[in-house]
């Protein structure tokens, strides 16, 4: 019984973790889109393509090693 209530909190902990990773990736994925598509107050000229496709990459590099960071420490 015991056992079985611990599974369940170990799944609903795994999921909850992933379902906050994913939203946090979302919205800086939704702002740094938002940042190049332009249309507010803050955009990137068309010139600046190179510097909007380092932003997306290094936006989901930092993601990856704040996840990495996150799950490594012992």
């Amino acid at each position: 019984m015991i056992t079985s209530l611990y599974r369940c909190i170990g799944i609903t902990y795994v999921l909850g973790m992933t379902m906050m990773f994913f939203g946090i990736t979302a919205l800086v994925a939704c702002l740094s889109f938002q940042l190049i598509m332009g249309g507010r107050q803050f955009e990137l000229s068309p010139e600046e393509y190179i510097f909007a496709a380092m932003q997306i990459f290094l936006d989901i590099l930092n993601i990856f090693l704040f996840i990495l960071q996150i799950f490594g420490k012992n």
